[in-house]
């Protein structure tokens, strides 16, 4: 990533509105800035260390009548809408779907995929006139390019060939999850996926011990030294973001969970979770929305109790650094510097650019 360039990600993209931050740190109330939510738990493929693969056993799906009921609420207030599973564009109603949060009131929409449909017509047709912008998961190229990573640049570079001739404004991302024995092949998988068409390439840490109490991220020896590598071997412009926070060995410290009020997580079983990252756990359940989906659902006495319990010493899923937990950490540090009185200079630290701004 060259230093003109927007970021994807970074702790501070939490603070971009101004006047959101300065409310939640008066104690005011909020509407997100992102609703994340898996459409459904169905997936067209089995990882080995997949999280959610004991849950996806489920395959439960988000209709269309509870999906008009939550879009109606949070449309007209949150910007920002991310689709993710399973594999959203498995759903029979997935045009629907996207057809349906832009005419709620939703400005930027986001798919995380595994690039498995995008190839097809209907899917298509939708991408390119709703959605803001797909990151594809890309998914074994470990050890060699197998036929799945092959046919998944195949579908990418249609894509962007469709894009190109329609002048659709979406854009392709495509991520690569990190850990030490995967840095040979970073050099040689980056290049294809810019080749294939790709607008950027996202890095982030692989996590493991999903089935323990304290997930982790994998050993991250050696990664950011690989990614240097492949930024001075493509060209200049390519855009490829590390966000940097995610690999820092600095401890994160919050007094509660802040960052899940600007992101909310919503499973395919209808209910509100404290963060991506703690899908589907019993103990990261906030509020049943199948239970209790009135317009003030935000606010429910129950949700805030569980949100104001998570703190750095018992959120179990802080060894991940996820967004909500680095979100935490860097909202904490806000209320230190404005408990210090820095004349208000503690709201200036989101100066960076950030793409997809309502997308955090």
């Amino acid at each position: 990533m060259t230093d003109n360039q927007a970021k994807i990600f970074a702790p501070s993209k939490v603070s971009i509105d101004n006047k959101k931050i300065e409310t939640y740190l008066n104690g005011g109330r909020i509407y997100p800035t992102t609703v994340e939510l898996d459409l459904t738990q169905r997936c067209t493929r089995s990882c080995a260390g997949c999280p959610y693969a004991a849950a996806r056993k489920s395959a439960l799906t988000l209709q269309l009548p509870f999906l008009d009921r939550l879009f109606s609420v949070l449309g007209p207030h949150t910007p920002g809408i991310v689709f993710s599973g399973g594999e959203s564009t498995i759903v029979p109603h997935f045009p629907e779907t996207v057809t349906l949060a832009k005419q709620k009131g939703f400005k930027e929409i986001a798919v995380i995929s595994n690039g498995a449909n995008i190839h097809l017509p209907e899917i298509q047709a939708a991408l390119l006139a709703q959605v803001t912008a797909i990151r594809i998961s890309l998914y074994d190229w470990q050890e060699n390019d197998s036929d799945f990573f092959i046919n998944t640049l195949k579908k990418i570079e249609g894509l962007r060939n469709l894009i190109e001739k329609s002048g659709s404004k979406l854009e392709i991302g495509a991520s690569m999850l990190t850990r030490n024995d995967l840095t040979h092949r970073f050099n040689s998988v980056g290049q294809q996926a810019f080749a294939a068409g790709i607008h950027w390439l996202y890095f982030h840490p692989y996590c493991v011990d999903w089935d323990k109490n304290y997930p982790v991220q994998a050993d991250q020896t050696g990664v950011l030294a690989a990614i240097e590598k492949l930024e001075e071997a493509v060209p200049k412009n390519a855009d490829i973001h590390v966000p940097l926070e995610r690999y820092s060995k600095e401890p994160l410290y919050f007094e509660k969970l802040h960052g899940s009020y600007f992101l909310i997580q919503i499973g395919a079983d209808g209910i509100n979770y404290a963060g991506p990252e703690s899908k589907y756990a019993n103990d990261a359940e906030l509020l049943n929305l199948n239970d209790y989906l009135e317009d003030d659902f935000l606010w429910h006495p129950q949700r805030i109790n569980r949100l104001n319990q998570f703190n750095s010493s018992n959120y179990r899923f802080i060894g991940t650094k996820h967004r909500p937990p680095m979100f935490s950490d860097y909202i904490q540090k806000l209320i230190q510097l404005r408990n210090n009185n820095i004349d208000g200079e503690y709201l200036t630290k989101a100066s960076a650019k950030f793409s997809y701004p309502t997308i955090i």
